[in-house]
């Protein structure tokens, strides 16, 4: 499927907001953006402006962005395509992200880093109106608290997903000279998203009761409530998994003016029902809402789930498939195969307490990946829980194709975030409970024991939940949380750059970060250690 990347945004990103950074200032005059009293000519238009920077928010995380490479690079999908800079990001040893603009997967950095920007402008433009030149939407501004919750929201989680992905961005207000934004690093973007999430649950919680339009998020009721909620979520996410290293983690997110009794508050206020707009389709098929990565990272043929995900079901198997020395997958003939229950059983099957290795993901006998490009790309079992039609799991969760529910973020991640936050500030038993309580996921579905209320116990099976309930939901979630432990592996970038378009329009050297040689700790992993005893090299 062919990808493009909209040139107009491009343009309006990178000239009409005329970003600057330092010294240094983009002289070109703006044709392409009209002033905003020519965009935004009504009250009515600013209102139809900010519901549909919901979609464009949307899309700006759900086409082919660099969450698609970060799940290989991050070791929980493997492929071994060219297609989304799989190949490149799963190199044992890793290699630095290619930053140059002619790269053909640019796009993955370009895409959200623009259309996130273009969203940003969008809800601005909607807060200028209002907050300064003191606009009223609907009679007697009925609507601005409305409008001004919602611009901040989505505000809020466009710069917290930047802060997420980049190791800098700027921060674009309402009332921001833009001939004076300068970069700032990622842990100032990620506060200042939390900033603007904190301001919209407060004004939704003291405004007049209001209700989007349905169609707004289909399926979702965009309301006082659950804007409130849902920034609270994203606020716990985003200090959750915002962390580059492991020491900034359990340091109480060391790098941040919040802590971990503050994730904990935030997850209590949030979301009661899952933030999954309802998907009518891949949009190649004339669908309007839909998740492009996903219909990848779990398509028969494209990605796997790797080893070190089944590992975690099924002790017994491999963390890393079997290669030789020069990282060739081993036949299934060789004596060092090593088959993980005997050479009579199926090759590389796995055996789990846990119900789910059956309902959400599927095993497949053979491997479809050029052997020469590396055995360690090699997994038996693919995620199977969202197919359609079903092919393991009978729930009719048919996210693979953009229909029914879209998952972002789920109930139960906002309670596992609770859990850690608990056991962090402590409490291993009320932790414990969430995990144990008849009615969530791990027991429900997964139909495992109880856990312990033991530190240690209580947090691997958080992390577990994450990485198997949680499987390909949320944009960037398992790279956080393993860039979070010091898991990535060495050479991995701990972020990506500013795309090498960009830097290269505002007259900026082009730079990167990642590969094995490079690996420093704070731009690039020098941890992984987990699978270091199984490198060929």
């Amino acid at each position: 499927m062919k990808r493009f990347l909209n040139n107009i945004i491009v343009i309006t990103v990178v000239l009409a907001l005329g970003f600057t950074t330092g010294c240094e200032k983009l002289e070109v005059e703006n044709l392409n953006q009209p002033d905003i009293a020519t965009v935004l000519e009504s009250p009515d238009d600013v209102r139809t402006a900010v519901q549909s920077a919901f979609r464009s928010m949307w899309t700006a995380k759900k086409a082919y962005t660099v969450t698609m490479s970060a799940s290989v690079a991050a070791s929980h999908s493997s492929a071994a395509w060219g297609n989304f800079a799989w190949l490149d990001s799963g190199q044992e040893p890793r290699t630095p992200w290619n930053n140059d603009p002619s790269y053909g997967d640019a796009d993955l950095t370009e895409t959200p880093y623009y259309n996130l920007y273009a969203t940003i402008s969008q809800v601005n433009d909607a807060l200028y109106l209002i907050n300064i030149e003191g606009m009223e939407v609907g009679p007697g501004g009925r609507d601005n608290d409305m409008i001004r919750a919602s611009a901040h929201l989505i505000r809020g989680i466009s710069l917290g997903q930047l802060g997420m992905a980049f190791d800098q961005a700027m921060i674009p207000l309402e009332d921001s000279d833009l001939s004076l934004l300068e970069f700032q690093p990622w842990s100032e973007v990620v506060e200042a998203a939390i900033e603007d999430l904190v301001a919209a649950a407060q004004i939704a919680g003291a405004a007049p009761a209001f209700t989007w339009p349905s169609a707004t998020m289909p399926g979702l009721t965009m309301n006082n409530s659950y804007i409130s909620q849902l920034a609270h979520s994203y606020a716990a996410r985003f200090l959750t998994i915002g962390s580059r290293t492991k020491a900034q983690n359990d340091n109480d997110i060391s790098w941040s003016s919040y802590g971990w009794s503050d994730v904990r508050n935030f997850a209590e206020n949030g979301i009661t029902a899952d933030f999954a707009p309802i998907g009518d389709g891949l949009s190649w098929e004339g669908g309007t809402w839909w998740d492009l990565g996903i219909k990848y990272l779990r398509n028969p043929g494209w990605a796997r789930i790797h080893t070190r995900v089944i590992q975690l079901m099924d002790p017994a198997h491999w963390t890393r498939y079997p290669t030789n020395n020069l990282g060739l997958p081993l036949s299934v003939d060789d004596d060092n195969f090593n088959n993980p229950h005997g050479p009579d059983e199926s090759p590389g099957i796995a055996y789990s307490d846990d119900a789910r290795l059956l309902t959400d993901f599927q095993y497949l006998a053979s491997n479809n990946f050029p052997p020469d490009r590396g055995g360690w790309f090699y997994s038996h079992y693919r995620h199977s829980r969202y197919d359609y039609p079903p092919s393991t799991n009978e729930e009719g969760y048919y996210m693979g194709e953009s229909l029914g529910p879209l998952r972002e973020m789920r109930v139960y991640e906002n309670l596992l975030m609770k859990a850690e936050a608990m056991l962090r500030g402590g409490d291993a038993a009320g932790a414990a409970a969430i995990l144990n309580d008849p009615g969530n996921e791990r027991k429900v579905r997964g139909q495992l024991p109880d856990v312990a209320a033991d530190q240690a116990t209580v947090l691997d099976a958080i992390f577990y939940e994450r990485e198997i309930e949680l499987a390909n939901n949320g944009w960037m979630l398992h790279f956080g949380d393993m860039r979070r432990r010091d898991m990535l592996q060495q050479g991995t970038p701990l972020h990506y750059p500013v795309p090498g378009s960009e830097l290269e329009a505002l007259e900026i050297e082009i730079y990167t970060f990642g590969g094995y040689n490079n690996a420093d700790g704070v731009n690039t992993s020098d941890g992984g250690d987990w699978i270091k005893p199984y490198y060929h090299f």
